[in-house]
């Protein structure tokens, strides 16, 4: 028979954030497959899709962040808790870019839309382009317009290209100019949302989420709430942490901040 200890013991009845999280993105992942509103083929296009285009969800979060009332308060109260259970957690993944990343409002990663690099240095013009799916990466003597250097690839990849023959016998200048313009095809730039240093209290340049200072930009926020919180999942299905209290932290926001603008989907 049970006696006070193991009820004491029951006191603290911790919610499962993790599994409540899980439901809830359950749920998100439906609307995005089969409501026929988001372009994709996969999750990760659906996710560079909602975050990137007008869409009810992302318009959603915008119209909390910037609404003055008590629902607007409170979501925006979860954003700031999100982002301080972050910085305690210190989660990471490597599911979203390839690379293992710290999952945080400082630096989120954003689907790059640059289409075309070009610049002329000393006495070549340097050239990368996205055309039909393909990545194209070219160097032309300026002078005689002769092509020294092409190189064609289905996706980026910057070891591929320096591996090149024609490329490792290319003068070292060439190369680094070559892998400057080549950079700017990455498929995903780290950007912030949170204010920089000499803009916090302005409020023609910053935005006050909770105790912290943000963007001046609700669709940028939105952006990258919308790939944290793809991140979060990644970080989860994929169980790149140990669970603790402070990672149930995280969830128990990104859970409120998911929920909120999903429930208006219906």
């Amino acid at each position: 028979m049970p006696g006070y200890k193991d009820w004491i013991d029951t006191i603290d009845i911790r919610i499962d954030y993790y599994s409540a999280f899980m439901k809830a993105w359950i749920a998100f992942n439906a609307w995005y497959n089969y409501s026929g509103e988001i372009a994709g083929k996969n999750d990760k296009e659906h996710i560079d899709s909602i975050a990137q285009t007008s869409n009810r969800f992302r318009e959603y979060i915008v119209n909390l962040l910037r609404a003055e009332d008590s629902e607007g308060a409170s979501y925006r109260d979860n954003v700031a808790n999100l982002h301080e259970a972050l910085q305690n957690a210190a989660l990471m993944t490597q599911e979203y870019i390839g690379t293992r990343q710290a999952i945080s409002f400082s630096s989120v990663a954003s689907k790059n839309l640059n289409a075309a690099e070009r610049f002329d240095y000393y006495k070549n013009h340097y050239e990368c382009t996205r055309i039909r799916g393909k990545i194209i990466t070219s160097v032309k003597e300026k002078s005689t317009g002769v092509e020294i250097f092409h190189f064609e690839q289905d996706e980026y990849d910057e070891e591929a290209l320096q591996q090149q023959s024609v490329y490792v016998s290319l003068t070292p200048t060439q190369r680094e100019s070559c892998l400057r313009c080549y950079g700017k095809m990455t498929p995903y730039v780290i950007e912030s949302v949170l204010s920089k240093p000499e803009d916090v209290g302005s409020p023609d340049r910053s935005k006050k989420i909770g105790a912290y200072s943000f963007v001046k930009d609700d669709v940028k926020i939105s952006r990258a709430i919308v790939v944290v919180l793809y991140m979060l999942r990644c970080c989860l299905a994929h169980g790149d942490f140990s669970p603790d209290e402070a990672s149930n932290n995280v969830y128990k926001y990104a859970y409120e901040v998911l929920c909120i603008p999903l429930k208006k989907l219906r």
